[in-house]
C-alpha cells in the first residue's frame, strides 16, 4: 500500500496528515509557521518524519501553500511568507527530504480534494475560496488544478474589491503592495477591522459570529454589511471564471446565514441577475487543503 503525506502551509500554521490510498486519515498535527527558512524546512522535516513513522514507510509528499507556485522553477511567491522570496523551495525540499516533492496553492489544494471527492465532486467548474487570515482562491476544472502560466489563476485575494464604497471598510495597504485588496476586505482580520469601524469596539470575528447567535443587532449590522462585501467579491469569481460552484474554505467557514445572504446580493453587481453558482461549505472543512496537497503525487 502507498500512502500520502499533505502539508498546508500558511503563514500562522503548517497543518499536515499522513493517508493511506482510500484516504483514510492515519494521523494528523499543527505546528506553528516559523519565520525563518531554515527553520521552516526544519518544522516540515519534523513532520514528515513523523507521518512516515505513522505508516511505516517513506510516503509521497504534496505541500500547498499560500502563495504564487512557479511550477518551472519550483519556486513561491507568498506576501504572508516573506522567507520563502528568491528560495528554491521544491529543489531544497526534495534534497532535504529525500523524494520528489510536489507543490501546488493551497487554494488549489482545497478545491481539488473537494471536486475529486467533496462538495464539488459531481461539478466540472469548482471555485475553491479560502476566508481565513487571508483570502485565496483556486480553479479546478475537470478534476484538474488549473493554474495558469504564471500559477496566478484564481488569486482574487489580489485583485481590488469591486465596488467599492466607505461603509465596506477601511482601505487598508496590502502584501502585495496594492491597497484595497480583497484580501484586506473579506478575511477574519478585515471582519474585526468593519466592526471596530462600525461599532467602536474590537471584537475577533470568532467573536462577532458568536455574539450575531445571541441576538446583538451591532454585530448583525456589521455581518450583513460584511456580507455585502462577499457578495462583491463573489462577483469577481463569477465573472472571470463564471464556475459552477464556490466551495468556501477557511476560519470563516461557519459565519452565520454566509450561504443564504451572500447569493441574495449578487444579483445586485452581476451581468446575469439570475446567477446559478451554487455557494457552499468546504465537505472536509480544514483537512480539504491538506487532503488536496497529499493527492498532488497521484496527478503529476
Amino acid at each position: 500500500m502507498t500512502f500520502s503525506i499533505g502539508l498546508d502551509i500558511g503563514g500562522t500554521k503548517i497543518a499536515g496528515a499522513v493517508f493511506d490510498t482510500s484516504n483514510k486519515l492515519l494521523a494528523e498535527k499543527t505546528v506553528p509557521t516559523p519565520t525563518a527558512y531554515d527553520d521552516f524546512l526544519l518544522a516540515c522535516g519534523a513532520l514528515i518524519e513523523l507521518f512516515d513513522k505513522a505508516c511505516g514507510k517513506k510516503a509521497s509528499l504534496g505541500l500547498g501553500i499560500a502563495g504564487a507556485i512557479n511550477q518551472e522553477h519550483g519556486t513561491v511567491f507568498a506576501p504572508n511568507l516573506p522567507f520563502l522570496e528568491n528560495r528554491s523551495l521544491r529543489a531544497d525540499a526534495e534534497k532535504k527530504f529525500g523524494r520528489t516533492v510536489h507543490i501546488a496553492n493551497d487554494a488549489d489544494c482545497a478545491a481539488l480534494s473537494e471536486a475529486l471527492d467533496g462538495a464539488g465532486k459531481d461539478y466540472r467548474t469548482v471555485f475553491g475560496l479560502i476566508m481565513g487570515t487571508g483570502v485565496g482562491g483556486g480553479l479546478v476544472v475537470d478534476k484538474k488544478i488549473y493554474q495558469g502560466i504564471h500559477g496566478l489563476a484564481g488569486e482574487i485575494g489580489h485583485l481590488p474589491l469591486p465596488f467599492r464604497e466607505d461603509p465596506d471598510g477601511p482601505l487598508v495597504d496590502c502584501g502585495c503592495g496594492q491597497k484595497g485588496c480583497i484580501d484586506k476586505s473579506l478575511s477574519g482580520p478585515a471582519l474585526t477591522r468593519l466592526y471596530k469601524m462600525m461599532v467602536g469596539k474590537d471584537a475577533s470575528a470568532e467573536q462577532i459570529a458568536d455574539l450575531v447567535k445571541q441576538g446583538d443587532v451591532d454585530a448583525r449590522r456589521v455581518l450583513d454589511r460584511f456580507y455585502t462585501v462577499a457578495a462583491k467579491a463573489m462577483i469577481t469569481i463569477i465573472h472571470a471564471f463564471d464556475p459552477e460552484i464556490v466551495i468556501v474554505n477557511g476560519g470563516l467557514i461557519d459565519l452565520p446565514g454566509f450561504y443564504v445572504e451572500v447569493p441574495k446580493r449578487c444579483g445586485r453587481y452581476a451581468l446575469n441577475k439570475n446567477l446559478r453558482t451554487k455557494l457552499v461549505p468546504a465537505k472536509f472543512g480544514t483537512l480539504s487543503g491538506i487532503m488536496g496537497a497529499a493527492r498532488l503525487a497521484q496527478l503529476f
